[in-house]
């Protein structure tokens, strides 16, 4: 009889200590935030005089985005004064291609190709298209970004010029939704601005820069890709942009965090869609950085808060702890999410972010097992280090 008491008040004291570690994590973010964003490190305020050289974006794509000729006409709109768009795709009745030679015609003072290429390399399908689409690539410098971003004007004169020093191999971007067409992609986000990026700005600040790569923009350059052995070393992998970055930062390069924010165009995928998603990048996470994704479980402060003050009887010790929570954590997305990253839609949805918070935990549970992932229609499976293997 003794025993479940004894286990309630564990319970209790790990779900309190959760709660309180979680609202550090929420402060330091927010410190990490203000570090970054008020540091000249950058020096975008000098960036208009440097020389900017001639770059290839390289945008690998599989059938037909949601906004997708808005996403890649951004790209052809660059206040910049040499660049070239490289396209690929794996098959020649992708309804893709037809889109890229509209965008080709409607910009024709741009430099554009498309490359149609079955050839596989590995069993990342994406990683097998860039590595075809290398050999049309005319530039040193290489900007490679997934199918579903949109950029301003400004974008190639921000993410290029830190590449001129030689301590940085690579630069990579922070990223908002432009729009939510349903409800899953409205939660989906919520998390992008006010919970992933705050988890990217810690690592900044605590690993002395980051040791990873965001798939919304790669910025490097051929030698440095040559010198990780080229596209083909990630071709087996899941998290392509991860593992790039990684193994740039492990040949003692700087992997920069530009200041500049793109958006990501999210598509309609309802609820469960939003979830499988999820999972996938879940499931992928533990197998690339197991460590890493079991220590996410401080950062759920408003789940944890939530449980301790059911476990508490919603006693007033608990009500106080959960309303300190909630409110550091919603001055948390506010301020990293709304006021740094401009944000609008975490803005008007900034009610959702206890719902969101609250499904994190659901989907970190059910993370832990299983490693299954379900990709573009493929379903894959995900080995110890995050490589991948065609699912029975």
């Amino acid at each position: 009889m003794k025993a479940v008491p004894t286990a309630l008040i564990v319970i209790k004291t790990i779900l309190f200590l959760l709660s309180i570690v979680a609202n550090v994590f929420y402060l330091l973010s927010m410190l990490a935030g203000y570090r970054f964003f008020s540091s000249r490190e950058n020096g975008e305020e000098n960036r208009a005089s440097e020389a900017l050289p001639p770059v290839t974006i390289m945008i690998p794509l599989r059938g037909v985005d949601f906004g997708a000729y808005r996403n890649y006409a951004s790209f052809c709109k660059q206040a910049y004064p040499e660049f070239q768009i490289v396209f690929g795709v794996q098959d020649a009745a992708d309804p893709a291609v037809p889109l890229v030679k509209r965008l080709a015609a409607d910009f024709p003072q741009c430099d554009i190709e498309v490359v149609v290429s079955a050839g596989t390399h590995g069993q990342n399908a994406k990683v097998s298209n860039l590595q075809n689409m290398l050999s049309r690539v005319k530039h040193e410098y290489i900007v490679i970004v997934d199918s579903d971003i949109r950029v301003g004007r400004e974008y190639l004169k921000n993410v290029i010029p830190p590449l001129a020093d030689p301590k940085v191999g690579l630069v990579t971007c922070l990223y908002r939704a432009a729009e939510t067409p349903d409800f899953g992609a409205r939660l989906e986000a919520i998390a992008i601005t006010g919970e992933v990026a705050a988890g990217v700005l810690m690592a900044r600040m605590f690993e002395g820069g980051i040791k990873f790569a965001l798939g919304a923009t790669m910025a490097t350059t051929r030698a440095r890709l040559d010198e990780i052995g080229g596209f083909p070393v990630l071709a087996d992998y899941l998290a392509d942009d991860f593992m790039l970055g990684k193994l740039i930062s492990h040949c003692r390069y700087e992997v920069r965090l530009s200041r500049y924010v793109v958006e990501t165009a999210m598509a309609p995928t309802g609820f469960f869609g939003m979830v499988r998603h999820q999972m996938r990048w879940a499931r992928s996470t533990r197998a690339s950085r197991p460590l890493g994704y079991f220590g996410l479980i401080v950062t759920y402060g408003t789940a944890m808060a939530v449980l301790t003050t059911i476990a508490d009887g919603a006693s007033q010790a608990s009500l106080m702890l959960l309303g300190t929570t909630l409110a550091i954590r919603m001055a948390m997305a506010w301020l990293i999410g709304v006021h740094w990253l401009g944000d609008r839609i975490l803005r008007r949805d900034l009610w959702l972010v206890p719902v969101r918070d609250l499904l994190s935990l659901v989907v970190w549970m059910l993370g832990l097992v299983g490693r299954k992932v379900e990709w573009r229609g493929r379903w894959l499976e995900v080995a110890r280090g995050g490589k991948i293997v065609l699912a029975e």
